[in-house]
């Protein structure tokens, strides 16, 4: 689930410290110190789904991850250009016997804005509201089988159900956002709507398919170093890339957390931070469900469509990607890449089922926009070049292909997008046959084998063997089928300054802000 739904957003527009995840960050612009005051405004591709830590799209969708930075702040963050795990309202989260447990320590003197306690018992809470099968967490997986021990008012003890080293990149990924146990006790209803956070700005307006206002936060944990900078931030929705790029241009706007096709035109007086991830943009199959039941048909799909002319005419994917890895990845294995476009074979495969009475045909689902339905297009177009397939177009407005795909998994095909830092945590979520977050009903042994190696390795050179079994199993059996590598980052005019990235290439609200 959390590969599908962190990609919407995106579809619909466009721990230790010394691991290398296989991304790239460039560039300095807007790295200087803010004016205190004013007004940013930022644009969205997608409205919200919901602002709490268990709703919101906040495993890539590019605004989600700045909305809830606006409001709760992080636990602990991955910087993404330096690829190491950094603490925010955390003191510390480190673990002394190889990921078997850990300890949080939280900073003192921290409040909700609501002025109650941000403390350990608050951490507990939402950390078990998460795990809880019927809240339907997108996070879910990260805070199953953990137990929580509050040894005082500053202090977690976590114990995992199974050792893992990385366990601080979960939490910066799933875990970090911290919504007041005071509005929790309300219920869903509210703290989906009106949250409260220790973060820099508070929800002032909420015009749904909008705009969202954000106003500083008086009692903000860092308002001794006259933090945050901004009085105000603006984030509206505006769902087309050409009326993202052209607001920029008119200074309509100050910035987007945009994918490839706005991060390419960056340039004169507009700046940009690419972060180059792995993960990709990808048809992503139900394995469950006929055709895709059957290796041969995923197989065949994946030969029959180039990715090189998928991005020359489309333009999405400036790379055209080889694996779930991207090629500049320590975890990506040239050796082991997927298949490659192979029209003879695909014709053959597709030939095979028929005679078997296996045709391939099938609904491909995907939320409704114009990146999306160009996508689908596309595919089609190509898929009709070949005998025994058949593609039918299935486009859905966000709600309904959340429910449809997301919640009840009812497709066969569908588009998928995703930026991963580092395989941790997002590859376990995705592909072991124990999450709950598995979006597609695959269940490989050998890449259970793999996850499991990767997720207990403590030196680069086991993770590289461990990821590299991944992607042969992945090339092997094909869930999925990546089409286009994922970079993602801001792109921003020249008055927007202090711009720190985290997580997935979206920026950190509290040290952001205009120049002079």
């Amino acid at each position: 689930m959390a590969l599908i739904a962190a990609s919407l957003l995106a579809l619909t527009g466009c721990g230790g410290g010394d691991k290398d995840g296989g991304t790239t960050a460039s560039g300095t612009a807007g790295t200087g110190t803010p004016r205190a005051g004013g007004t940013l405004t930022m644009l969205a591709t997608g409205e919200s789904n919901s602002l709490d830590p268990f709703g919101a799209n906040y495993g890539g969708a590019p605004a989600d991850n700045a909305r809830m930075a606006a409001l709760y702040d992080t636990l602990v963050y991955l910087d993404p250009e330096a690829n190491t795990v950094k603490t925010q309202l955390a003191e510390s989260l480190a673990t002394a016997d190889g990921g078997a447990t850990w300890t949080l320590k939280l900073r003192p003197g921290v409040t909700f804005s609501d002025h109650t306690v941000f403390d350990a018992e608050a951490v507990r809470l939402n950390w078990e509201m998460h795990a809880r099968p019927e809240l339907r967490s997108q996070h879910r997986a990260a805070a199953t089988g953990l137990t929580l021990t509050v040894a005082d008012p500053l202090t977690l003890r976590i114990s995992l159900p199974a050792p893992n080293p990385s366990f601080d990149r979960t939490v910066a990924a799933d875990l970090t956002f911290i919504a007041a146990p005071s509005v929790i006790a309300k219920g869903p209803e509210v703290y989906r709507t009106r949250p409260v956070g220790a973060g820099p700005f508070t929800l002032t307006r909420w015009t749904r398919g909008s705009e969202q206002t954000y106003e500083k936060n008086p009692g903000y944990w860092q308002k001794d170093k006259r933090l945050p900078y901004l009085d105000r931030v603006s984030i509206k929705v505006v769902s087309d890339i050409e009326q993202q790029y052209k607001t920029l241009r008119a200074r309509g706007a100050d910035i987007v957390i945009g994918a490839e096709a706005l991060l390419d035109r960056a340039g004169n007086g507009l700046n940009s931070r690419p972060v180059r991830a792995n993960g990709g943009q990808a048809v992503q199959f139900n394995v469950i469900k006929a055709p895709f039941d059957d290796v041969r048909a995923r197989r065949a799909l994946a030969l029959a469509v180039d990715p090189a002319d998928m991005a020359r005419t489309l333009g999405v994917g400036a790379v055209p990607a080889r694996g779930y890895f991207n090629t500049g990845s320590p975890f990506f294995d040239a050796a082991a890449a997927q298949p490659t476009f192979d029209k003879v074979e695909a014709q053959r495969l597709f030939d095979e089922l028929a005679a078997q009475g296996r045709k391939t045909e099938f609904t491909f689902v995907v939320p409704k926009s114009t990146v999306s339905d160009k996508v689908a297009e596309y595919l089609q177009s190509r898929l009709n070049q070949y005998r025994h397939v058949s593609l039918k177009i299935e486009s859905l407005d966000i709600a309904a292909y959340v429910t449809r795909v997301v919640v009840q998994k009812d497709y066969q095909a569908t588009l998928t997008q995703d930026w991963v830092i580092d395989p941790e945590p997002r590859t376990w979520n995705t592909f072991s046959s124990t999450s709950p977050q598995n979006p597609a009903g695959w269940k490989n042994p050998d890449a259970d084998r793999a996850l499991r190696a990767g997720r207990t390795a403590t030196d680069p050179a086991s993770r590289k063997a461990a990821y590299n079994d991944l992607q042969r199993v992945l090339a092997a059996d094909l869930p999925l089928w990546v089409y286009g590598e994922s970079t993602q980052g801001p792109v921003f005019t020249d008055r927007v300054t202090g711009v720190a990235l985290f997580n997935s290439g979206s920026v950190l609200m509290d040290r952001i802000g205009l120049t002079g």
